[in-house]
């Protein structure tokens, strides 16, 4: 497997933060053109030794620190992540400024086998620090400057650090992320194919992103016996081979069964 590109880098502030779901967020946004992520775990670490020998080793996640860095950040983005102001068109900086705990998500690609998949990355509980701001002046070559921000990652009081999904294309790992920092509305369609025999096939199959009020079509060969869609059978639906959801307001699971 070789992991090449990453893209998509998206923040929102916590809300709320309950202790037995994940946080809730305010509207995100993408933070800017990503150049890469680099992801360090801290760990606290125990050994008991006893009668000479090494009896209880423990090694549990403390933090981790998240560089992100990026072409650009815009104003807004900068002020909301660092909690600074913005005057008269300005970002103002002062030593008091109180950078907000938020979420953090972003998109990478790996290649497996000759296939292309996307995988989601999405971090609950996270905060920026400025990282250092270099420039150079134009001489014979030219060196292009970034933008890094370093987020330390905790754990939320529902426990899960860091969330990871891959899908098939980038457009459903970019509305996983969209779902999870209240970027867009998008609703999941997670299609099962069961019993299927030579010549029987659903397709997609998965779980695929839909937004609000779009339409979603499964391509159907063979025959199927049913056809559930969140529990109801929808096999007399089945058209010219093809179920199509219209109008999309809810998730759907549906299972085709051959």
């Amino acid at each position: 497997m070789a992991k090449f590109g990453a893209k998509y880098p998206v923040f929102a502030v916590i809300n709320s933060e309950p202790s037995s779901a994940l946080p809730t967020y305010g509207t995100g946004f993408n933070i800017g053109g990503m150049v890469s992520a680099n992801l360090t775990i801290n760990y606290a670490a125990g050994q008991l030794y006893a009668d000479d020998k090494l009896q209880e080793d423990v090694n549990e996640f403390a933090s981790g620190t998240l560089a992100i860095e990026t072409d650009d950040i815009t104003d807004n983005a900068a002020a909301t992540i660092y909690g600074a102001t913005i005057e008269s068109g300005a970002i103002k900086y002062v030593d008091t400024d109180t950078p907000p705990v938020g979420g953090l998500g972003y998109i990478t690609a790996k290649l497996k086998d000759g296939v292309k998949s996307y995988v989601a990355y999405f971090y609950p509980k996270v905060k920026g620090v400025r990282g250092n701001d270099n420039a150079s002046t134009k001489n014979s070559s030219i060196s292009f400057g970034t933008n890094t921000v370093t987020f330390t990652v905790y754990a939320p009081k529902s426990g899960g650090y860091q969330y990871t999904q891959e899908f098939s294309n980038e457009a459903d790992a970019k509305a996983w992320v969209d779902n999870k920092l209240n970027v867009a509305t998008n609703y999941e369609i997670n299609v099962q194919c069961n019993g299927a025999g030579s010549g029987d096939d659903a397709s997609p199959i998965g779980p695929h992103y839909v937004g609000a009020g779009e339409s979603f079509e499964i391509a159907i060969t063979g025959t199927p016996t049913a056809l559930y869609d969140n529990g109801t059978d929808k096999k007399s639906s089945i058209a010219s081979g093809k179920y199509t959801l219209t109008n999309v307001a809810a998730n759907h699971n549906i299972a085709v069964v051959f």
